[in-house]
């Protein structure tokens, strides 16, 4: 089975709700739900990549504080490779407050913290390269990475034949195409959304936007549409994974990078690419049944016994 290296946002996730309004001229805000998880794209791979048996070693920067403490913690008990998760006393760890509504969707407050500093400095590269897939979660919220940093590891990882996989997230500051676009031809897997998609492209139909990046040197790009499914495309041709109605969404927050462990986790163990954007669909309907973004994926075993009731391709 290949190995992967996670690089990228780690934090801790304070997820609240269901609550469908929020004003400040009210006192009191009664909620259901309050509950803390581990949090930040990266760090959430990680920990799905290794419930599923993957070999996986998680790169990051936390602070030297009571959550971050917490986190390294919970990813040691989960098994994760935490050597290379740096501490610093110069920052608190990250926080993202998660509000869900009823409906399960969700949006966030968020400090980075000591994430905001993670520099190609804070890498042990070489560690990083002995694996056999580098994957970066939240490229555009790592502003001391995402310019200088991670565009020499990843034209690094291609020199070295490591593979390479990236999951943006959303650029608050408007730079898209201009921040990402050097990097596109040093990619084998692309995993954006469908907005982020549409931004950095500046494409408004999903097979254009997946066009496009093939076209600037991406090797496969999956692009994901939220309870739709996706649109992959592996260089030739593109195809539609849909996904079917789930019954009992509870929250939204972690299926993005569910969506991003099944595939790596198929790619790991060398199936197809077709069959891993199967598998990406199937651990994303997982993830959005309970709150939280990990804890949901109990092994590989759960996706497989999963596909007839999630999923159907057109």
């Amino acid at each position: 089975m290949k190995s992967i290296a996670c690089v990228g946002m780690a934090v801790a996730d304070l997820i609240v709700g269901p609550t469908d309004s929020f004003h400040f001229t009210q006192d009191v805000t009664l909620l259901d739900t309050v509950t803390t998880k581990p949090g930040g794209d990266a760090a959430n791979v990680a920990l799905n990549l290794g419930a599923m048996g993957v070999p996986v070693s998680l790169h990051t920067k936390l602070g030297s504080d009571l959550f971050g403490d917490w986190l390294m913690n919970t990813y040691a008990g989960e098994g994760i490779d935490t050597q290379y998760v740096n501490q610093t006393d110069g920052d608190s760890t990250g926080v993202a407050i998660a509000l869900v509504d009823k409906h399960g969707e969700r949006v966030f407050l968020y400090r980075g913290g000591a994430v905001d500093s993670l520099a190609l400095s804070d890498l042990d590269q070489s560690a990083i390269l002995r694996h056999d897939i580098v994957h970066c979660s939240g490229f555009f919220l790592l502003p001391s990475l995402e310019e200088k940093g991670l565009p020499k590891l990843f034209a690094k990882a291609r020199e070295q034949g490591v593979k390479t996989s990236l999951d943006v997230g959303w650029d608050n500051r408007g730079r898209w195409l201009k921040t990402i676009g050097p990097m596109l031809p040093n990619l084998d897997y692309f995993l954006p959304t469908l907005n982020e998609a549409q931004q950095i492209a500046g494409k408004s139909t999903i097979e254009e936007c997946a066009q496009y990046f093939v076209d600037a040197g991406v090797s496969q790009v999956v692009i994901k549409a939220g309870a739709k499914g996706a649109y992959a495309h592996d260089g030739q041709i593109g195809f539609w994974v849909n996904a079917k109605p789930i019954d009992g969404v509870i929250d939204t927050t972690g299926a993005g990078d569910g969506f991003v462990s099944g595939f790596l986790a198929s790619i790991a163990r060398g199936l197809p690419f077709k069959d891993a954007v199967h598998t990406a669909n199937r651990a994303g309907a997982i993830v959005v049944q309970q709150y939280g973004s990990t804890g949901a994926i109990k092994n590989y075993q759960q996706i497989e016994l999963q596909g007839n009731n999630y999923e159907a391709v057109v």
